[in-house]
C-alpha cells in the first residue's frame, strides 16, 4: 500500500517494523528505474558474477557505492547476510583473529564459523573488555580484525566507534564496521555513522545492506585496499550465488541517488524518532537513550511484552517482537523501526494504543484463553499470555 501501511490478516495496518527507514520501497524514481531495467534487460541474471551473471551495471553500482562511503573500491553481494559472510570468510583464514562484539549479527557469527580464523569475543560495547582481549592476543596484530556494528539492530544501541577506532590504532590491528542500520540516515548525504563521527578513514572495511534504507535487497563491502577486488575470487558467498537481477541493480542505483540528496527525509526521520522515543519515555516506558531509527520498548515480563505486541497487531500496528534467547541480556523487546514517511498522527495513534493496552493490563484483566476482549477505550486486548516456548536462536542477537 505504502512505505508505512499494509494489509495484514485483512486489516489495514500501520507499519512500525520494516526497516524501511527512508520509505524508498515506494519511491517513484526507484520503481521506474526497476521497470525500465526489466524492459531493457529482463528480470534475472541466472548465474553468478564469476560465470555469466556479470553486467556493466554491477560494476557501475560498485563504483558508486565505493564513492558514497569514501572508499577506493567495493564488491556488491546478492544479500546483506552474504556481504558479511563472504567478506569475513573470504578475507580471514588460518592464523588470523576476528575480535567481535558478543551481540554481533548472525551473519558475522556464521562468517567466523565458516572461516578458519580464531574467534575472540568481547562484551557488548565494553571498551575495557575489548582492550583486555586485544592485549592478550599473541598473534601478529596486523592479522587481527575487530568487527563491530555501528547500530545494533535488536535494541538500536550505538557502538562507541571513535573509541574503538582509537584502540584499533593503538594496537595496530584492523577494523570492519557493519553500517547496515546506519547508512542512509547518518553522515553527510547518508554515508554512515563512521562518516558522521569523522573516522571513516580509520575503518579498513565497511559493510552494509541495500535492504534497509535503500528499500531493496543486496549488500556490499568497501575498502581502500588496492587488492580488495580479489574478494570476488575468494568469497564463496559471492562466487556461488546468482548475481543481483538487472531491475534490482537499477533500483539500488536510483535509490542511492535519491539518498544522497534526501536531507529532508533524514530530518523527518529524526523528528519521528524523537517523537516516538520521547513519547515512550514521558510515559515511563523502558526505552534506550540512543540516537538510532530503532526504538525499543524493553520488558522484564515476557507475558506483558507478548500481550502488548499481539494487541497492537490486532489494532492495526505492526512491530517486531524479540524474545530470549535471541535478545541481548535476556530482555523481551518490542522493536519499533521508524520511517521518514510516518506522519505525526501515526505516532500519536501508536502511543495512544500502547497506553490503552497497558492501562487495560494494569486494571487487572485476567482472561487466559486465546479469545480477545474489548476494553472500554475500544482497544482490542489480546489474552492468553506468552507463547509456549522461546523463539529459536539464530546464532546471535540482532535481526
Amino acid at each position: 500500500m505504502s512505505p508505512t501501511e499494509a494489509v495484514i490478516g485483512g486489516r489495514p495496518t500501520r507499519l512500525f517494523g520494516t526497516n524501511n527507514y527512508l520509505g524508498m520501497t515506494f519511491e517513484p524514481e526507484v520503481m521506474h528505474a526497476a521497470a525500465a531495467a526489466i524492459a531493457a534487460s529482463g528480470v534475472g541474471t541466472t548465474a553468478s558474477r564469476v560465470a555469466s551473471g556479470n553486467l556493466p551495471d554491477h560494476y557501475e553500482l560498485e563504483s558508486e557505492i565505493a564513492s558514497f562511503v569514501g572508499k577506493r573500491g567495493a564488491v556488491v553481494f546478492s544479500t546483506g547476510f552474504q556481504a558479511n559472510l563472504g567478506t569475513l570468510a573470504g578475507l580471514c583464514g588460518a592464523g588470523d583473529v576476528i575480535v567481535l562484539d558478543e551481540e554481533s549479527h548472525a551473519s558475522i557469527y556464521d562468517a567466523v564459523t565458516t572461516s578458519a580464523a580464531r574467534k575472540v569475543k568481547f562484551r557488548h560495547n565494553d571498551l575495557a573488555h575489548l582492550r583486555k582481549q586485544l592485549g592478550e592476543i599473541q598473534e601478529d596484530m596486523s592479522r587481527v580484525l575487530i568487527v563491530v556494528e555501528s547500530v545494533y539492530s535488536a535494541i538500536g544501541d550505538v557502538a562507541p566507534l571513535v573509541e574503538i577506532a582509537r584502540l584499533k590504532s593503538e594496537f595496530g590491528c584492523n577494523l570492519l564496521v557493519d553500517e547496515a542500520h546506519s547508512i542512509g540516515m547518518f553522515g553527510q548525504g547518508g554515508a554512515g555513522l563512521a562518516h558522521e563521527l569523522g573516522i571513516a578513514d580509520q575503518v579498513d572495511v565497511i559493510t552494509g545492506t541495500f535492504s534497509k534504507s535503500f528499500g531493496l535487497m543486496g549488500g556490499f563491502a568497501a575498502s581502500d585496499h588496492p587488492d580488495f577486488f580479489c574478494l570476488r575470487y575468494s568469497a564463496r558467498a559471492f562466487m556461488f550465488t546468482a548475481a543481483l537481477p538487472p531491475p534490482v541493480v537499477a533500483a539500488i542505483r536510483a535509490s542511492l541517488a535519491k539518498i544522497r540528496g534526501a536531507d529532508e527525509k533524514r530530518a523527518r526521520l529524526w523528528r519521528n524518532v524523537d517523537h516516538l522515543r520521547g513519547g515512550l519515555r514521558a510515559r515511563g516506558y523502558n526505552t534506550l537513550d540512543a540516537r538510532s531509527p530503532v526504538v525499543p520498548m524493553i520488558f522484564d515480563d515476557l507475558g506483558a511484552c507478548y500481550t502488548l505486541w499481539k494487541s497492537l497487531l490486532l489494532n492495526g500496528f505492526y512491530a517486531n517482537l524479540l524474545m530470549p534467547p535471541s535478545t541481548p541480556r535476556g530482555a523481551c523487546v518490542i522493536r519499533f523501526s521508524v520511517c521518514s514517511e510516518h506522519r505525526p498522527e501515526d505516532i500519536d495513534a501508536l502511543l495512544a494504543a500502547i497506553d490503552a493496552v497497558m492501562d487495560a493490563q494494569r486494571r487487572g484483566a485476567r482472561e487466559r484463553d486465546e479469545r480477545a476482549y474489548v476494553s472500554t477505550a475500544g482497544i482490542v486486548v489480546a489474552t492468553g499470555g506468552a507463547p509456549a516456548g522461546p523463539a529459536p536462536r539464530s546464532g546471535a542477537a540482532g535481526v
